[in-house]
């Protein structure tokens, strides 16, 4: 189970204060986070990833803590074992697909993490991309790129902002079957922030609208 109690304030423009105050739980599973831009989602990720800190409260993932400011634990980035697939992508511009890939995984042989890439190639039917820089790519094989990396180390929980954005319909489709498919696989909560009510529809097994900082309105299985 995930849980989340944080409250942080930001600076937004003109050094108006913004206020995130969020509380729920969730297990293992799709949690669809979705709400208006600028409501604080992006912002929650980024909590739990360990990006960015809370000011004050508790992040949990089953015995796990993150973080808690009454005891001061704020755990590093590198030790929360957190998959992202971030919003524009981010891949490395110089590194193949499988070096990309490969970036991602935890084992520390070349080789052990070579044979990692290769296997996520196939999970997300990529082999044929293998060599190719990101500028080589059509959005939908940098998107199952940025998938695969998120996925090849493992993680405990996955993380996916907005991630089918720059897709068209077609491919949107065909990466929602590999997303729900990788999240059968790994038994894990993928939280999954997104504007798109066929998407949240579809993959909404939990529910979370935020508005302004706060959860406005849950559907939480």
């Amino acid at each position: 189970m995930l849980t989340i109690d944080v409250k942080k304030s930001f600076h937004k423009q003109h050094d108006r204060l913004f206020h995130l105050d969020l509380s729920f739980s969730v297990n293992a599973g799709f949690t669809v986070l979705t709400g208006p831009s600028g409501a604080g989602k992006t912002s929650l990720l980024r909590m739990i990833a360990g990006i960015i800190a809370p000011d004050e409260g508790v992040i949990e993932l089953g015995s796990t803590v993150y973080f808690d400011s009454e005891r001061r634990i704020d755990m590093q980035i590198q030790q929360r074992n957190v998959g992202f697939v971030f919003q524009d992508y981010a891949l490395f511009p110089h590194m193949t697909a499988t070096q990309n890939i490969a970036f991602g995984v935890r084992a520390s042989a070349s080789a052990d993490r070579r044979v990692k890439a290769e296997e996520m190639l196939s999970l997300f039917h990529i082999e044929h991309i293998a060599d190719r820089l990101p500028h080589e790519m059509s959005g939908g094989e940098q998107q199952r790129v940025a998938l695969a990396r998120a996925l090849s180390c493992e993680p405990r929980i996955a993380l996916l902002d907005e991630p089918l954005s720059a897709v068209d319909i077609e491919t949107r489709s065909k990466l929602l079957d590999e997303i729900e498919s990788a999240q059968d696989r790994a038994k894990i909560p993928f939280i999954y922030v997104t504007h798109n009510e066929a998407e949240a529809t579809r993959l909404g097994t939990n529910r979370i609208y935020i508005r302004d900082g706060r959860v406005a309105a849950a559907e939480i299985a």
